[in-house]
């Protein structure tokens, strides 16, 4: 958990509302809930058995006895709120959000136990192309960023769960026997003649049925095994091998390069179909950070009360962007107005009123308080980091004019009081 301020707040708020700029061009709108849920929503969406519940959220009993938790991801409370709201009896519904989420992880590169994220779910969709729309979403708002090239998409698909497709006026059972479940128990069979060679994390998460999360592990001891694990590709139904080919081309004719990881599974339990994360390229690192990551999702839904919807979204963690991208944010420019000793007359209210003049144009401005040396003002603007100090004198005052200096090259200009209005037009976007 760490304090924001200055520059390093300036570039959190660059990223966000660039993400917020890009997103809503796509028509989402923006869905805000509670930092602190029921445990039992995340119980019921994460699964029980799930890292993030066992080891990572931070619960506590209420006032009232309640068991409660600090947000560890959006998603579930999102599609609570959607649900409570009444608000999936239309579909589709495109919505976003940003916000803190609190996770008891070690410190790391990128990783802090409050992190903000900025998320997207696309509630209500069957199609591919939603698939394909909302990666290309994502990698705009990576080439916005000036990181794309910095990044490489990973996609895979987990499979259909069971579900039921309405076809020729039928309605058809595609089997997760011919997909997920079937490759849950031949990836069993594989692990089970090989548990000694796993990490105890893993021969764990072998113990609790979570399968697929072994092939989610970070751990070098694990890493051998996994390579010559059995391909999901060799258990997909027709149906999801159809739909993720769909989604392969899609993202082809629309020139975004992506790579089929077949090992990709995503750490969340409620994954079926496309999944996906856009991970660093730095060959310097030993752990590839994902700034992008998401996938299509349908049972979450069922764990807050309602039916079965498929779904897909994607979550951006803003404090390994910030961490990653190049761009500066460009900054609002910024004025010191220095009060000149004066023995005949008080400066300040004209001071007061320049200062307003000069925000109603969006400028931001500080005012000198007291009666500091004229060396000691500049040091402060200079600390500020203001781009100009306007001063103000007996000899301005009685010409109705101010003198503004350029911090960076020094040049001074005078301008009457009468165009103050007019500041930046003629001297400070000439100047950029």
């Amino acid at each position: 958990m760490k304090d924001l301020y200055g520059e390093e707040i300036h570039r959190h708020e660059f990223v966000s509302q660039t993400l917020h700029s890009i997103v809503t061009r796509y028509g989402f709108q923006k869905i805000q809930t509670p930092v602190v849920e029921y445990t039992n929503l995340y119980t019921r969406s994460l699964g029980a058995d799930s890292d993030i519940v066992n080891k990572e959220m931070y619960t506590f009993q209420d006032k009232s006895g309640d068991s409660v938790s600090l947000r560890p991801e959006g998603t579930a409370g999102v599609i609570r709120a959607l649900r409570d709201g009444n608000l999936v009896s239309t579909l589709p519904r495109k919505v976003f959000y940003i916000g803190n989420m609190y996770r008891y992880e070690r410190p790391q590169r990128g990783r802090f136990r409050e992190f903000q994220q900025f998320g997207v779910e696309y509630v209500g969709c069957t199609s591919p192309s939603v698939d394909v729309e909302v990666l290309m979403m994502a990698d705009r708002c990576l080439r916005a960023l000036g990181m794309r090239e910095r990044t490489e998409l990973h996609i895979n698909t987990l499979g259909d769960a069971e579900r039921f497709v309405p076809s020729a006026d039928v309605m058809i059972l595609i089997s997760a026997l011919c997909s997920r479940l079937r490759y849950k128990q031949a990836l069993g069979d594989y692990f089970s003649s090989r548990l000694r060679l796993l990490s105890s994390d893993s021969q764990l998460r072998f113990e609790r049925g979570n399968i697929l999360r072994i092939l989610d592990s970070k751990n070098h001891q694990d890493q051998d095994v996994i390579s010559s694990a059995p391909s999901f590709d060799q258990y997909l139904s027709r149906f999801a091998s159809e739909r993720f080919e769909a989604v392969q081309s899609g993202l082809q004719e629309l020139g975004v390069d992506f790579v089929h990881n077949s090992r990709l599974v995503r750490g969340l339990d409620y994954y079926c179909d496309t999944v996906f994360e856009f991970v660093e390229k730095d060959q310097s690192s030993t752990v590839k950070m994902a700034l992008f990551a998401g996938g299509c999702y349908e049972s979450l839904m069922v764990s807050v009360g309602g039916s079965k919807l498929l779904c897909i979204g994607w979550a951006a963690g803003i404090d390994r962007l910030c961490l990653l991208s190049n761009l500066i944010p460009s900054s609002t420019t910024s004025l010191f107005i220095i009060s000149l000793p004066s023995a005949s007359r008080n400066l300040q209210p004209k001071a007061f009123e320049i200062a307003e003049k000069l925000r109603e144009q969006g400028l931001i401005v500080h005012l000198s308080h007291g009666n500091d040396q004229l060396k000691k003002q500049l040091k402060t603007a200079d600390r500020l980091k203001c781009d100009y100090t306007v001063f103000l004198g007996d000899q301005e005052f009685k010409a109705a004019q101010v003198r503004v200096k350029n911090m960076q090259s020094g040049e001074q200009q005078t301008i009457a009081w009468s165009q103050l209005d007019q500041i930046y037009s003629q001297l400070i976007r000439p100047a950029k």
